[in-house]
């Protein structure tokens, strides 16, 4: 009596999965056949996407992977490296210690020598010190003394500088009477030529005429005395030119440069 009724029921539920509600009975095929086709398509998708983040998460992990290979070869590089500055910095510190203890002896060295030195330089001071202070002190009584020098060599070459223009203005003034002289000289030269030119005419009037020969020989006398005293004269002028005017002497005072 229990099998019986399971059965019905569960035909009926198999009746009613089966078969189409009472409403949806008048449908027909071709919407059952779009029914079927939208989820068929909705599942592709999902594969899609299934397929799509396995892949995804594949390449991750092969990146992962690469990516600490590289990590871990950067790490034993980076230890061996860390290794060998341990290594040059454990040997430079001893370098280092043995290092600083000789300079240390260097410097207590140095420092004697330093000091030997100063004291050296102390003594050299002094004496240097010593001997310019003289130096200087007669270098200032060196510089007074041609100083008071170069004032006197200053007047005297005043007073030098005052005749000499003295004298130029003398010598100005002898050019002056020379070129006068020379005029002279000149004129009496034009004299001479007249008195030439005269004695000349006289003398032709002479020889043409040939009378009165004792006065013509008197007055050719006196002619030729006139002359005489004209050419001395002349000779008299040109000597003065020929000869230097003396200058005034120039006695100064005191010499323009001393010596000692």
């Amino acid at each position: 009596m229990d099998k019986k009724p399971k059965t019905s029921i569960v035909a009926e539920r198999e009746d009613m999965i089966g078969r189409n509600p009472p409403e949806s009975r008048g449908d027909t095929p071709s919407s059952k056949n779009g029914r079927h086709s939208t989820g068929s398509g909705m599942s592709g998708l999902m594969k899609f996407i299934l397929l799509l983040t396995f892949f995804g998460l594949i390449g991750a992990g092969i990146f992962g992977g690469l990516q600490y290979q590289d990590l871990s070869v950067k790490h034993e590089s980076l230890l061996a490296r860390f290794d060998l500055l341990e290594s040059r910095l454990s040997s430079t510190d001893e370098s280092v210690t043995q290092s600083g203890a000789a300079m240390q002896l260097n410097i207590s060295k140095q420092g004697e020598e330093l000091k030997n030195q100063w004291s050296e330089i102390r003594k050299l001071w002094g004496v240097t010190n010593d001997t310019n202070k003289t130096k200087i002190a007669d270098n200032k009584k060196d510089i007074a003394f041609l100083a008071s020098k170069h004032v006197a060599t200053q007047e005297s070459i005043a007073a030098v500088v005052g005749r000499i223009d003295k004298e130029s203005a003398a010598i100005g003034e002898m050019r002056v009477t020379q070129l006068g002289l020379a005029a002279d000289i000149e004129n009496t030269k034009e004299a001479m030529r007249q008195y030439a030119d005269e004695l000349n005419r006289l003398k032709t009037s002479l020889s043409q005429a040939g009378r009165g020969q004792a006065n013509n020989a008197q007055a050719i006398e006196a002619i030729e005395g006139f002359r005489r005293q004209i050419t001395q004269k002349i000779y008299q002028l040109e000597q003065r030119l020929a000869t230097p005017i003396a200058k005034p002497e120039v006695s100064p005072t005191q010499p323009l440069v001393e010596g000692g």
